[in-house]
């Protein structure tokens, strides 16, 4: 018992200690002056937190329900304070990157995995959707979407069919995410079928739950009719002109490799490019390998998502380019284990080699995530437009309990 058990600690204490000293490191920086980097709150942050107040209004005006029910019920636990809009997006981003995470790890190794989410989690506009008070994070729900699916057509778990359900009930409530909803279940449809016939009462209930969970969303719609084009994830004026459309699909590489014209100094840095250098090497590295195994499951999802997320973008609604990104890191990463590939196979038994390429790509990778932190907690917050958007003040101690 006591061999089996130091053999088992043996096997698990270096993940554990990469993984745990990651997520640990990646915590710090969501949670790192959370309140005070700022000279106070954007108008945005405050709308989000008073749309969070009243279960009532949550119910009325149900868009983003996640979001807003997740800091209603942190109110709960605290005074109110404008600070829980942004612990509530620091909670939704440390969920997606243990997703990501996961699904770099299923779908590559432990060293794309590490270098993959270290990139992602350090990226700026990560950083900027992950510490900004406002629903636009709950787009990364997608990579926990993803990976549960990828579990679920793995092992065809009843949980991760159930997680399934409660997830698209969550998405469904998101602008846009209604297709990727859709899609998903056109894609799992064979498991679901099978654990259909297998396991009954996990499918009804996820059904049941399902069904409870956008009930709210069903009746908001039946009684303002006009919202139905916000959750599609078009414009709320309707369907958008082609020439609209064609701007919005220029802006998406635009943006993330030459400027970002359309930022606004609540979401970005002046006009700089989403991705810094040695991503895009790797991207262009990741393209590569996609196309060359065009056939594997996951390069088929992966396009799939980014097709998805390209014409969501381009319609102009509320979809932005946090959709587009974790997929845009996942080829990334693609491309950094294609490196470690080729180094490998040039070099298969030099254990200096070896070493030589761990150095080399860690301190590109470092290179990389330096320059994206230096963007957002020192160039960003010092920008003088920064300065006059956030602007509010946290609530005075009088009108800070819940009543």
């Amino acid at each position: 018992m006591k061999g089996r058990l130091a053999n088992y600690l043996a096997d698990i204490w270096q993940p554990l200690v990469v993984y745990g000293g990651l997520f640990v490191g990646l915590a710090g920086l969501l949670f790192f002056r959370l309140s005070t980097l700022l000279p106070g709150y954007s108008g945005s942050e405050v709308k989000t937190y008073q749309s969070s107040v009243d279960l009532r209004q949550i119910f009325d005006h149900p868009l983003d329900a996640p979001f807003t029910l997740v800091t209603h019920g942190l109110t709960y636990l605290s005074e109110h304070s404008y600070l829980l809009t942004r612990l509530t997006a620091v909670g939704f981003g440390l969920i997606t990157l243990v997703a990501f995470c996961w699904l770099l790890l299923h779908w590559f190794d432990r060293r794309v995995a590490v270098f993959g989410t270290l990139l992602f989690g350090t990226s700026a506009w990560f950083l900027h959707t992950a510490r900004l008070g406002e629903p636009d994070v709950l787009l990364f729900l997608v990579v926990v979407l993803v990976a549960c699916g990828v579990w679920l057509k793995k092992t065809s778990n009843p949980l991760a069919l159930l997680l399934c359900f409660i997830l698209s009930a969550a998405l469904l409530y998101v602008p846009g995410m209604v297709w990727v909803v859709a899609l998903g279940v056109l894609w799992q449809w064979k498991t679901i079928d099978r654990i259909f016939k297998r396991h009954l009462w996990v499918v009804t209930l996820g059904g049941l739950v399902l069904v409870a969970a956008v009930a709210p969303l069903g009746w908001a719609i039946y009684k303002t009719p006009e919202i139905w084009k916000t959750i599609v994830g078009l414009p709320a004026e309707g369907w958008p002109q082609v020439m609209d459309v064609l701007q919005n699909l220029y802006q998406i590489p635009l943006a993330l490799f030459f400027r970002h014209v359309d930022a606004t100094p609540e979401t970005w840095l002046a006009n700089l490019a989403v991705l810094d250098i040695f991503s895009m090497a790797m991207l262009l590295l990741g393209g590569y390998v996609f196309i060359k195994y065009v056939n594997l499951q996951r390069v088929k999802l992966a396009a799939l998502m980014l097709f998805v997320s390209i014409v969501l973008i381009s319609l102009g609604g509320n979809v932005t380019i946090t959709l587009l990104l974790p997929f845009m890191y996942i080829i990334i990463a693609a491309g950094i284990g294609f490196l470690f590939d080729r180094w490998f196979k040039v070099f298969p038994r030099n254990p200096i080699a070896h070493w030589l390429a761990l150095v080399l790509v860690s301190l590109a990778v470092v290179t990389a995530c330096s320059y994206q932190l230096r963007h957002y907690f020192i160039a960003w917050p010092r920008n003088s437009e920064t300065s006059t958007v956030f602007t509010a003040q946290e609530l005075p101690p009088s009108d800070t309990i819940k009543q």
